[in-house]
């Protein structure tokens, strides 16, 4: 009876300290809003409503390099085509191409800095978005980071900017390889958990979200020494290769237009041979032309979400989904991407 009664004891004490040693969140939920048309349906914002969503990231326009002009160009700028919500907090994002970084001098990033305070505070006041926080998303890396660090340096001295939290996105290679990418001198990152593989390369992998790949990148991001949110993948692509060549994504084409169309056949997981000269959906297609599909799945999801859950170590973040999109949503229910979200919990 003694015995029975301390492997009770030791049994309580390991279950304790196994949930005191887990990482306890309170955690916002958000969505991305990726679209040069501001005008979500009535199904997606009931869909956000229904999660308990309070926060939508709203890409306002992307800056790139215009060879000809040799200039930065803002390109495809939102257009509100219907009021803001105000029952959302809504962040605007700007997206900053390499190529600005490669080639705007570096006496000219407290100009470029300026260029972009107007240009957001002009989006913003247009819309009637009041940002607590504003967030820059660049793929950076070890050549441009210099750049781009005085850049951010740089944002946070313009007055649209004052007082206001400044992120910028994560992602998993400038997480794993700080050393050559640096840290970027914000108030905290979005680590972006998606786009890990080379969309390009032939093959039957998945360069969205591979499981394995994401716990190799993030291993040691415990040790990442900004505060973290996390975004999380719920799009999927078909990409058309020719000839082992990358020819692009099949835009508007799905997994279930592939699928359960005759004149393909399933070659391996997710890659399927065309077997006719044809087209479809706007695209022609060629014999032996291959589709890759590629998802991000629940179970891969989930995954991901326990093992990043872990492992961020400030206690309150935001956990946002890429992105409101109704027919990306629809291939979520609720109860799932509340199991997400309650994973961080």
């Amino acid at each position: 009876m003694y015995l029975r009664r301390l492997s009770y004891v030791y049994l309580c004490i390991f279950f304790l300290c196994f949930s005191c040693n887990r990482a306890h969140h309170e955690v916002a939920k958000g969505f991305y809003y990726w679209k040069t048309i501001y005008k979500p349906t009535p199904y997606e914002l009931k869909r956000l409503t229904d999660l308990g969503c309070h926060s939508i990231y709203i890409r306002l326009c992307d800056l790139d390099w215009n060879k000809n002009t040799k200039q930065v160009q803002p390109l495809a700028p939102i257009n509100f085509q219907q009021k803001i919500d105000t029952s959302f907090q809504y962040t605007p994002v700007l997206f900053i191409t390499q190529q600005v970084l490669i080639n705007t001098i570096d006496s000219n990033i407290s100009g470029l800095a300026y260029s972009i305070d107007k240009l957001i505070e002009g989006l913003c006041i247009q819309a009637s978005i009041k940002p607590h926080e504003i967030q820059i998303d660049c793929d950076w890396t070890g050549s441009t980071k210099e750049k781009y660090f005085n850049l951010l340096k740089q944002l946070q001295k313009q007055l649209f900017f004052q007082g206001r939290q400044i992120s910028c996105t994560i992602r998993m290679h400038q997480a794993k390889y700080t050393l050559h990418n640096g840290i970027p001198p914000v108030d905290k990152g979005l680590l972006m958990c998606y786009n890990m593989g080379d969309i390009k390369k032939p093959g039957s992998h998945n360069s969205i979200l591979d499981v394995d790949d994401a716990k190799d990148y993030l291993k040691y991001i415990n040790n990442y020494p900004l505060p973290l949110d996390i975004a999380l993948p719920l799009f999927d692509w078909c990409l058309l290769f020719r000839n082992n060549k990358w020819m692009g994504i099949l835009r508007g084409v799905t997994p279930s237009n592939i699928k359960q169309t005759s004149f393909f056949k399933q070659k391996e997981d997710n890659l399927y041979t065309c077997r006719k000269d044809t087209t479809y959906c706007g695209y022609h297609f060629m014999p032996a032309d291959e589709v890759r599909i590629e998802t991000s799945s629940f179970n891969d999801l989930k995954s991901i979400a326990t093992f990043t859950s872990d492992k961020i170590k400030n206690h309150t973040l935001s956990v946002v989904f890429f992105h409101c999109d109704s027919t990306v949503l629809s291939n979520f229910p609720n109860y799932e991407l509340e199991k997400i979200y309650g994973i961080y919990n």
